[in-house]
C-alpha cells in the first residue's frame, strides 16, 4: 500500500512533531492491527454462530421431548391427542420400536413442511 501526502498534509503532520516516515509507520501498524482485530472478530462471530445453532437445535429437541410427554399424559387421561402422536403410536405398534423413535421421525418430517406445522 502506497500512501501519498500533499504539502498541506505534510505541514499538519510536522506541526504535531512527527516526520512523514514516522506517521506512515504508525499508519501501517494501525492498519495491521485493524486487520488482526477484524480476523479475530470474524472468527469469534463464526464460533458464536455455530454454538448458537447447536444450542437452538438441542433446545428444540428438548421442547419436542416435553411435547411427547404431554401427549402421553393426554392419552392416559383420555384427552384428544394430536395427529402426530397417533401416527407415532401406530408406527411404534407396527414396527415394535420405541414410541419416541417414531416421534422423532415425525419431528424431522414436520420440520421441513410449511411453517404453520399443520
Amino acid at each position: 500500500m502506497v500512501i501519498c501526502f500533499e504539502e498541506k498534509d505534510r505541514a499538519v503532520i510536522e506541526v504535531r512533531g512527527m516526520t512523514i516516515i514516522e506517521f506512515k509507520r504508525i499508519l501501517y501498524r494501525t492498519e495491521k492491527g485493524f486487520e488482526y482485530a477484524y480476523e479475530v472478530l470474524k472468527e469469534f462471530a463464526d464460533r458464536f454462530t455455530k454454538a448458537w445453532n447447536v444450542f437452538a437445535e438441542r433446545f428444540l429437541e428438548v421442547v419436542d421431548g416435553v411435547k411427547l410427554v404431554l401427549e402421553q399424559i393426554k392419552e392416559a387421561y383420555h384427552y384428544p391427542t394430536s395427529h402426530r402422536y397417533k401416527i407415532a403410536k401406530v408406527f411404534s405398534k407396527c414396527t415394535g420400536t420405541n414410541i419416541s423413535f417414531g416421534w422423532n421421525i415425525t419431528w424431522e418430517i414436520r420440520r421441513w413442511l410449511a411453517r404453520s406445522y399443520c
